[in-house]
């Protein structure tokens, strides 16, 4: 009797976790502090807790509203203290990593890298207010689902658009959210 209580439990348990959807459901783009709280957390994940974390090249930042995609961010790390740099991936309420990433070519790695804390993602939702601004101007417009902060010639911004029936805008902002061109 007790191993077949014990096996409900543990079903009950499974089927619980398996329908909470993986972890939070807030829009990370529109809910106000949602992707603070998820960067916070990884840097507070176990080798990073601590540092100065710095970004190597780009992230990647997609948001469906489909219960089983949500949330996904693609980050390189600098592994403070290296040269070596590894990616995280957040997917389904948590972060996974990190995993070594293969670097290439002879470039420079200060030349290559953003300090995380340049970043100020407590803007996202500012920014994602003024695509949907332009988003009204457009025919069939709707704000794009991938943000990426890209790190270009002249250090990290933000690129992010609107896409419509007939036209599409890309809109860079810079690390603290302020457009800068369209």
């Amino acid at each position: 009797m007790k191993k077949v209580l014990m096996l409900i439990m543990v079903l009950v348990m499974m089927a619980a976790v398996g329908c909470g959807g993986g972890g939070s459901s807030k829009n990370m783009f529109t809910e106000q502090g949602e992707l603070v709280r998820i960067m916070d957390e990884l840097k507070n994940k176990d080798g990073l807790k601590g540092h100065d974390l710095m970004v190597f090249q780009d992230i990647s930042l997609t948001y469906s509203d489909e219960k089983s995609v949500g949330n996904i961010i693609d980050i390189n790390i600098v592994k403070p203290g290296t040269e070596d740099v590894d990616n995280y991936e957040y997917s389904g309420g948590s972060w996974k990593g990190p995993n070594p990433v293969q670097l290439t070519g002879d470039g420079r790695m200060e030349d290559n890298v953003t300090p995380m804390n340049k970043i100020d993602f407590a803007k996202v939702p500012d920014m994602y207010k003024q695509l949907e601004a332009k988003a009204k101007d457009v025919e069939g417009g709707k704000v794009a689902n991938l943000l990426v902060y890209i790190l270009g010639r002249d250090g990290m911004y933000a690129s992010w658009g609107v896409e419509g029936t007939r036209e599409k805008y890309n809109a860079e902002f810079d690390l603290n959210g302020n457009l800068i061109s369209y």
